[in-house]
């Protein structure tokens, strides 16, 4: 079995784990008389948080890690915490007042709780993958429970997914979980005394290329270093160097001033595979993208270099627009385009060039 296969054979069986794994402590939790009404809260969810300096590999791609810097946030961290406030007990005291987004597998709804306004996501048979699902069953299977709900079997795991996620990754770069119910498979229903998965989140606004552009000079440099410092955790993360494949303005919010990134479902640590030797045409094709060395069967530095590419197209592009600084600005500003698109810099150096124009733009005005 080639090392590719071996890769597919796993993106297969993580789905089918987490879903395992979680049936398993439904069954726990239902089966304990304390807990039969509250199912997992937010209170109660283990922390699975993994070591992460044993994932530190500052030695595997160009954007390295600058040890000066602490990416791994105690004091976000500590305030992430203290911010769960939803479980199964409190949940169904939100109050849904509207749709306001969906995706594949997920709704989310405007919900307030006593007077705050929190984003709530849950999985809907209104949703593609269930009801092209759901459609899917003739006659008799239609109204099958069994059936009906492993149409839903996938969407909710991705769901559980982010949350366990969420849950081991530390940085303001992503939008802040709020608390969350786990007690059920139920998916027909919306109401939130009854549905079995559901997320709570702070709110945030739509962002733009047009709104990026609108912001205050100051305001853009300092959006650029939270970026750096989010892409950087990405690639140094807990789990390993995370890769963004469904890189688009709608995956991200504006959150009291900062960028931050709401849709976990396509977020994963595989590095793309390759061949030491990869002949095409009797010629030797290089087997990884970037340049980067085919270590172990592995382009080991691609998603860091990925992201990266993708942040400056999305964002540094827009952020960073020589007509929107001082003309003292401009030498500064034309070497981190370059650095950016070339990707020849490491996130540590990034970082000082941005700093660097962030104190001329704050002399300058």
């Amino acid at each position: 079995m080639t090392r590719r296969s071996i890769l597919h054979c796993t993106m297969l069986v993580i789905p089918f784990m987490l879903y395992m794994y979680f049936a398993i402590i439904f069954d726990l939790i239902t089966n304990v008389p304390d807990h039969e009404e509250n199912g997992i809260t937010g209170d109660s969810f283990p922390t699975l948080k993994a070591n992460f300096s044993n994932f530190e590999r500052a030695g595997s791609v160009d954007f390295l890690v600058n040890n000066s810097t602490t990416y791994y946030c105690k004091e976000y961290e500590s305030k992430c915490q203290n911010n769960i406030k939803f479980n199964c007990q409190n949940i169904k005291q939100i109050k849904l007042l509207e749709k306001i987004g969906h995706g594949v597998t997920k709704q989310a709804f405007l919900g307030l709780y006593k007077g705050e306004e929190v984003v709530v996501k849950m999985v809907t048979r209104h949703q593609k993958e269930a009801r092209e699902c759901l459609n899917g069953l003739l006659g008799s299977d239609s109204s099958d429970v069994v059936k009906r709900s492993k149409c839903f079997v996938f969407p909710t795991m991705k769901l559980m997914k982010e949350i366990l996620m969420l849950h081991q990754l530390k940085h303001e770069g992503f939008l802040r979980l709020l608390g969350f119910c786990a007690r059920s498979e139920e998916s027909d229903s919306t109401d939130l005394s009854e549905h079995g998965v559901i997320a709570v989140y702070e709110r945030g606004t739509i962002l733009s290329v047009g709104k990026l552009k609108s912001l205050s000079t100051e305001n853009k440099v300092r959006q650029s270093l939270h970026l750096v410092s989010f892409f950087q955790y990405l690639a140094t993360s807990p789990l390993g160097s995370l890769r963004v494949r469904d890189f688009k303005m709608e995956h991200f919010l504006m959150v009291n001033s900062t960028i931050k990134m709401i849709d976990l479902d396509d977020v994963d640590n595989i590095e793309p595979s390759c061949d030491a030797y990869s002949i095409e045409s009797n010629t030797q094709k290089p087997p990884c993208s970037y340049n980067l060395k085919c270590e172990m069967g592995l382009c080991n530095g691609h998603n860091a270099k990925r992201n990266i590419e993708k942040a400056n197209e999305l964002f540094f592009t827009n952020l960073l627009t020589p007509d929107a600084f001082p003309g003292e600005c401009f030498k500064m500003l034309q070497h981190i385009h370059h650095s950016l698109r070339e990707l020849s810099v490491n996130y540590g150096d990034l970082q000082r060039s941005l700093k660097e124009l962030l104190d001329s733009v704050i002399y300058l005005h």
